[in-house]
């Protein structure tokens, strides 16, 4: 639902992630394909195997940077022109297991570009999953802005002496099964919460149309939506009955089929109408109690902006480009901005 796009700091932090940050000697994922590349494409893996051979022609220094870099409109472009072909190609190689000469196979490209060894990745040199998640600092689901999507360090010393990295799921929006040269791709990885990944994302094709939904990295503001709500009743409408009805409208007619479809895919408005009514109940309940005019008086005696009275209250920020911070902020920021406390306060 939300856009987690933020024009120059987006497209900056994708540059760092594929060329490296130099001022902090951190490594870039175009060095770390190229290096993978090398290691599992090399002569004597390829040997007489021309689809290997083709693979390895393809994934020169320039394609690596478009797979990693490309904007969500042309990813799928750039699998079905140069790569759906070698979907299903496989490679044998030799690897030491304990001194022990094994063989493996794998699908070369799903290989090349393995999630897993990009999010387990230690090396504290090399843009990684942590410092991905950390880097983009999206604190709540984009998809639903229900739950929280933590990126800390824990002290993990008193089990095996280091420290754990712990960090969002990053959903792929291309799957990353069905899209194999996409697992890395920079706008592919978005931070989000178990349940809309796993649950209700998992590997469905959003390049079908029946799944074409609202892609988080979309250029648009928040203001493209809103909540609204529909109180049956007056004690409803003063925070004091739960007799609501929840509508999640679209104003902007460029994303409204997508959104719309995000909105039935994730099952957000049955979710916040379900089970989210007395968080409602309560964000009427506080407008309600701390009318326009306490807040001014808040703002005056504090020396305090709006926004920071805002927070104060309702425990979420105010700002568009913020509501992805905490949980439910753009639900609490729409409730509060829909009440008219004067028509309240004169019926």
């Amino acid at each position: 639902m939300l856009s987690i796009y933020k024009k120059e700091i987006t497209e900056n932090l994708c540059l760092n992630y594929c060329n490296g940050i130099e001022s902090e000697g951190i490594k870039g994922m175009v060095e770390w394909i190229e290096k993978r590349v090398v290691k599992y494409l090399s002569d004597d893996n390829i040997a007489d195997r021309q689809d290997l051979q083709s693979i390895k022609d393809l994934l020169t220094n320039e394609k690596i940077f478009e797979i990693l870099s490309s904007e969500p409109e042309n990813l799928i472009t750039i699998w079905t022109t140069d790569f759906e072909d070698f979907k299903d190609t496989q490679l044998t190689y030799t690897y030491l297991n304990n001194h022990v000469s094994k063989q493996k196979t794998v699908k070369i490209l799903y290989h090349i570009f393995n999630y897993d060894s990009f999010r387990d990745c230690k090396d504290i040199k090399q843009f990684r999953g942590y410092l991905l998640a950390e880097k983009l600092g999206i604190d709540c689901c984009p998809y639903c802005n229900r739950n929280y999507t933590t990126t800390h360090t824990q002290d993990y010393i008193f089990i095996n002496g280091s420290n754990k990295e712990v960090f969002p799921s990053f959903d792929h929006f291309y799957p990353k099964g069905l899209y194999p040269i996409l697992a890395t791709s920079f706008y592919n990885l978005i931070p989000s919460c178990n349940i809309c990944n796993s649950d209700y994302k998992g590997e469905k094709d959003t390049n079908d149309d029946q799944y074409r939904i609202f892609h988080p990295y979309t250029k648009i503001d928040n203001n493209h939506f809103s909540f609204e709500f529909l109180p049956k009743d007056y004690e409803s409408l003063v925070g004091k009955a739960k007799n609501i009805d929840l509508k999640i409208v679209c104003y902007n007619n460029d994303v409204k089929e997508n959104f719309d479809k995000s909105i039935l895919f994730f099952g957000v408005k049955e979710n916040y109408q379900n089970n989210h009514l007395e968080l409602i109940e309560d964000i009427i309940d506080k407008k309600v109690t701390f009318s326009n005019k306490y807040l001014a008086e808040l703002k005056s005696v504090f020396g305090l902006n709006f926004n920071e009275t805002y927070k104060i209250l309702f425990e979420t920020h105010y700002e568009e480009d913020k509501l992805h911070k905490r949980p439910f902020s753009k639900l609490k920021k729409d409730i509060f901005d829909d009440i008219n406390i004067n028509k309240i306060e004169n019926t």
